[in-house]
C-alpha cells in the first residue's frame, strides 16, 4: 500500500490533519466510529478498526504496517492513543516514522503534578498548585491563595461523564464538597490557584523539536471564547503574532531544559495582576483541537512536521500578521448564546472546525443528525 501519512482518531481534531496533509500526501485514517467528522471528509483514505484508545490500536498498527511500501508519517489525535503507541514503540517504529519524546517523560507530562514538578524544578512560569490523593490531602491547599481551579490530574471518561472539565473554588469548604461526590469517581485531583484575566487571555504556543530539543517550528494562537465559559475547552480562537515571540521563548527554554523532543502545545494564560504570562498545561505528542488554526493562517505547522520527519527540506512560513479566526461550530455558539465577550479581531477571516465548503459531508451529516436528534 503507497501511504504517505497514518492520522489515528476521526474526531475534528484529526479532521484537521487531515485538511492540512491531504494536499501535499497520500493520508489513511484509522478511526473507529463511522459517526466520527474525519470518516465523511472527501479527504483520505478511511478505515474503521475496533478502537483507537486501547492496546488494540497496536495490533492495527503492526497488522497494517506491513502492508506499506516505505514507512508513513504517524500523526495522533487522542491522548490515550499516545499512551499506547509511546508504551509499544518499539513494536511499530520499525513500520512507522515519528519523533516522541521518552515514554516517562510523555507520561510525566501528561499527568498534570508531574508537569507541575517539572515546571517548579527548572523555574518555569507556573502557578501554585497541590495534589490531592485524598481526604488529608485538602488541607495543604490551605497554602494556596484562592481562588483557585479544582480539576482532575489526568483525563478520565467515567469522570467526564459525571462532572465539568474543571472548577473555579473559593475555600477549603468548596474543595471539600466538590472531592467528597468527586473522590468514588476520580480519587486523583489538582487544585491549583486562579489566573486572573478572561477567556480571551488564554494563549497556546504549538512548537515542534528535533531529536536535540531544538526547535523546527512554532506557532501562537489565543482563545477568543470558551466553552463552557472560563473553565472549558476551546469554543473560537485567533492567531497571535504580537505575543508569537515571548511564548515560543517559554516553549523552548521549557523543552530545553527537560530534553524535550516531538509535538507539543503549551497553553498559557496572561495573568493581569501578575502582569506575565504563565504555563497552564501541555498536549504532548498529539495535536490540539485547535491545531488547524495555523494552517489556516498561512503556517502549516503539520507540513512541517510531516517534512522533517521524511528528512525533507522544511519550508519556513511567516508569522501570518493578518487576523484568521477559528471556532467550533457548537460550542462558540453556546458561548455567544451564555454570555461569551463578542470581541474578535476585525478584519479577519473566519473559518468553522468542521463546516468546509471545499469538503462539505461532514458538517451535512453533523446537521442531519442534530435534526433527528431533535425530532
Amino acid at each position: 500500500m503507497n501511504i504517505d501519512v497514518v492520522i489515528v482518531g476521526g474526531s475534528a481534531n484529526a479532521l484537521g490533519i487531515l485538511r492540512s496533509l491531504a494536499p501535499h500526501a497520500k493520508c489513511l485514517v484509522l478511526l473507529d466510529n463511522k459517526k466520527l467528522p474525519a470518516y465523511h471528509s472527501r479527504f483520505g483514505k478511511k478505515i474503521l478498526v475496533e478502537s483507537t484508545k486501547t492496546e488494540n490500536i497496536i495490533t492495527v498498527l503492526v497488522k497494517l504496517g506491513k502492508s506499506f511500501l516505505s514507512p508513513p508519517v504517524l500523526f495522533l489525535s487522542e491522548e490515550k492513543t499516545v499512551e499506547q503507541v509511546s508504551l509499544h514503540r518499539d513494536k511499530i517504529s520499525p513500520m512507522y516514522l515519528f519523533n516522541m519524546a521518552k515514554h516517562k517523560q510523555v507520561i510525566e507530562l501528561q499527568s498534570k503534578i508531574g508537569f507541575q514538578k517539572l515546571a517548579e524544578k527548572f523555574n518555569s512560569p507556573i502557578p501554585k498548585a497541590i495534589a490531592i490523593n485524598d481526604n488529608s490531602d485538602i488541607d495543604k491547599a490551605k497554602t494556596l491563595s484562592f481562588p483557585c481551579v479544582f480539576k482532575p490530574l489526568y483525563q478520565d471518561l467515567a469522570y467526564a461523564k459525571e462532572f465539568k472539565k474543571a472548577y473555579k473554588v473559593e475555600n477549603i469548604k468548596q474543595i471539600e464538597l466538590l472531592y467528597a461526590d468527586i473522590s468514588p469517581i476520580m480519587p486523583n485531583m489538582l487544585v491549583q490557584e486562579w489566573l486572573h484575566g478572561k477567556d480571551s487571555d488564554i494563549y497556546f504556543c504549538l512548537a515542534y523539536f528535533d531529536e536535540n530539543s531544538q526547535l523546527v517550528s512554532s506557532f501562537s494562537g489565543r482563545k477568543l471564547r470558551s466553552w463552557p465559559l472560563n473553565i472549558g475547552g476551546t469554543a473560537s480562537c485567533t492567531n497571535a503574532p504580537n505575543q508569537h515571540q515571548a511564548l515560543s521563548d517559554i516553549t523552548s527554554t521549557f523543552a530545553s531544559n527537560i530534553g524535550f523532543r516531538g509535538l507539543i502545545g503549551m497553553e498559557f494564560k496572561f495573568d493581569k495582576h501578575r502582569n506575565g504570562f504563565y504555563m497552564i498545561e501541555p498536549t504532548v505528542a498529539r495535536t490540539d483541537y485547535q491545531h488547524e488554526i495555523s494552517t489556516l493562517s498561512g503556517h502549516n505547522l503539520l507540513l512541517q512536521i510531516y517534512l522533517h520527519i521524511k528528512k525533507r527540506k522544511v519550508p519556513q512560513f511567516p508569522i501570518a500578521q493578518k487576523s484568521t479566526i477559528w471556532r467550533d461550530e457548537i460550542a462558540d455558539a453556546n458561548a455567544l448564546a451564555n454570555g461569551g465577550d463578542t470581541t474578535e479581531p476585525t478584519p479577519a477571516r473566519s473559518y468553522f472546525a468542521v463546516k468546509r465548503w471545499a469538503d462539505p459531508i461532514p458538517y451535512l451529516n453533523t446537521f442531519l443528525k442534530r435534526v433527528k436528534s431533535r425530532f
